[in-house]
């Protein structure tokens, strides 16, 4: 028999498994603040824990509090979320942000934000709203605060106070309304007593009466001593921030928070809201579909029309839900209308949600399509760096970045449904998007000693929603 010799003597095949992936962003998990520790379970020392069933929620958390109502409304969603993580903080510690820095900190696997109604209307709630900012998350803010349901900002109050030496130092204001840990400021035409300063914010620590208060440096601290002598004439200022929640992040302009407004504490129409969003998994497009125009090729969405279980229709005129969304019927959302919020009503015999904005006036499906594509774009262009000998600092090597990097999560976009479609050369709908980057040798050569690509720049057309049509029609004889 004759010797049999190896292939490689004439053909040598080496496989290089690409398999190098960079962790995926999930955003379909959804965080509940709870002021409620379980000891052992999620507290101080464990931050959260991860549910997929309100069987799971039984077994850690009692039937009749916040945190069990809240995570059943999560759940009750049509197309059930796959995850809820149950976090606490403890609203007692200012300030609060440093709470949401160490849970975040301990993790930070997650996207949906919503809370119990623990701290509904709360000044935890405005530092929520400014944390949520600074982070990649989409906040469900809920309120019950009737301001909501006039237009216009609420101004601050003030009144002429007087100041008693005493320990702890007591504040006269008459008919104040003010409630614990409500902020105030005070101005003076004279002189104010040792421990206080004009102009800076303090927080009611005790309501002794309906006339008197006690006050604190910061929320829920020591009460402050009054001592020393005072003249003129004081005024106490108390800070409304423009009024409800809803005004704040619309003063704010804010992108990461929506506001949820119901007169009814326990319809946590937030955490509804939040159910159904994390249910629409993005990543799960269909191209063959979208190519043919299918509007169902993936799960893009508008969370407006919604019908939320478990949560009953807000029973208010249209006039106070113009107040509370901005939405003017052909026009679209006005701030000078309203708040920019959200709320439940009934239109047609059908209970839904409207309007499905940020406080800024964006809708919440833009900014969590906006998050998804750069987080797609950002693991698939790390996945060719990581996976190739090299990516050359040619015209080449951008193109590879652009068509095996950012090109495919554009692609996925479109499947998605999130990227308007266009007509091919082949009769086929693609998606509208361009993309453009310069000549390598057209960018400073230290930008290419140092190994920067040039910019990459791509455009695109979002493909939207509509909330509002008109039909004219004309009846000839």
């Amino acid at each position: 028999m004759a010797t049999r010799l190896p292939y490689s003597r004439v053909v040598d095949v080496t496989i290089t498994r690409e398999d190098r992936f960079p962790t995926v962003s999930s955003f379909r998990t959804a965080l509940l603040l709870s002021v409620t520790a379980v000891t052992g379970v999620v507290d101080s020392s464990h931050r959260t824990k991860l549910y997929s069933t309100m069987e799971e929620v039984a077994v850690d958390w009692d039937a009749g509090g916040e945190t069990y109502a809240a995570a059943q409304r999560f759940f009750q969603a049509r197309i059930r979320p796959s995850a809820l993580k149950i976090g606490y903080v403890d609203e007692t510690v200012f300030p609060f942000t440093t709470e949401l820095d160490a849970l975040y900190a301990a993790d930070p696997d997650w996207y949906w934000l919503l809370h119990t109604n623990d701290l509904n209307d709360t000044p935890e709630q405005r530092a929520l709203a400014d944390w949520a900012e600074t982070k990649t998350v989409l906040a469900g803010l809920d309120s019950n605060d009737a301001d909501t349901e006039t237009p216009a900002a609420v101004a601050d109050s003030s009144a002429t106070v007087t100041m008693a030496v005493a320990s702890p130092g007591t504040v006269t204001w008459t008919g104040h309304g003010l409630l614990v840990e409500a902020p105030i400021r005070f101005t003076t035409t004279g002189a104010m007593l040792t421990g206080l300063t004009a102009g800076t914010t303090y927080y009611v620590k005790t309501v002794v009466n309906a006339n008197t208060i006690n006050i604190s440096a910061t929320p829920g601290g020591a009460a402050i001593n009054f001592t020393g002598t005072q003249s003129g004439t004081h005024t106490g200022v108390a800070l409304k921030f423009g009024g409800s929640i809803a005004e704040y992040c619309e003063s704010k302009n804010y992108d990461r928070s929506a506001v949820f407004y119901h007169t009814d504490a326990g319809s946590y129409l937030a955490a509804a809201a939040w159910g159904y969003a994390s249910g629409r998994d993005l990543d799960r497009g269909n191209a063959a579909l979208a190519a043919k125009g299918r509007i169902d090729s993936g799960q893009a969405y508008t969370m407006k029309f919604k019908t939320l279980p478990g949560v009953t229709a807000l029973n208010k005129s249209s006039a106070v839900v113009q107040a509370v969304t901005g939405f003017i019927p052909g026009s679209g959302i006005d701030v000078a209308q309203g708040h920019r919020a959200n709320t439940y009503v009934n239109i047609g015999g059908i209970d839904m949600l409207v309007e499905g904005v940020v406080g800024s006036g964006a809708f919440i499906d833009e900014i969590h399509a906006v998050d998804w594509i750069k987080a797609r774009t950002q693991e698939s262009v790390l996945q060719v760096l990581a996976n190739n000998a090299r990516v050359p600092m040619t015209n080449q090597g951008v193109g590879v970045l652009i068509s095996a990097g950012v090109a495919p999560p554009m692609r996925r976009a479109f499947a998605a449904g999130i990227i308007a479609p266009r007509m091919g050369d082949d009769g086929q709908l693609e998606p509208e998007v361009e993309y453009a980057a310069d000549d390598v040798m057209a960018i400073p050569a230290s930008q290419r000693r140092n190994r920067i690509a040039p910019d990459i720049k791509v455009t695109f057309r979002y493909a939207g929603a509509i909330h509002y049509a008109s039909v004219t029609m004309t009846m000839k004889f």
